[in-house]
């Protein structure tokens, strides 16, 4: 279903050595190659999904805004009845 993108091989360059009075540098310049795979937009990511998939993740983000909302009603009802020693 998903597959890794195989890692692209990095050209080298070979630079030929001028003489120089300056001491030679120790640090390295060179990007190592990234395989995280680039990103992508949110509609992008779900081209391949069927009406029904986009159907229930409609439903999904409805009940997930749902739970968020009733959540802080659940919160402040235990408050008040916790507060009053209502067991």
């Amino acid at each position: 279903m998903f597959r890794r993108k195989q890692p692209v091989p990095v050209e080298e360059t070979v630079q030929e050595e001028q003489p120089s009075d300056e001491p030679k540098s120790t640090t390295v310049d060179e990007k190592a190659p990234s395989n995280d795979p680039p990103p992508v937009s949110f509609f992008r990511l779900f081209r391949f999904a069927t009406k029904g998939e986009i159907l229930l993740n409609c439903v999904g983000i409805v009940c997930a805004i749902a739970a968020g909302a009733a959540q802080v009603r659940i919160c402040s009802v235990l408050d008040d009845t916790l507060s009053n020693g209502v067991a």
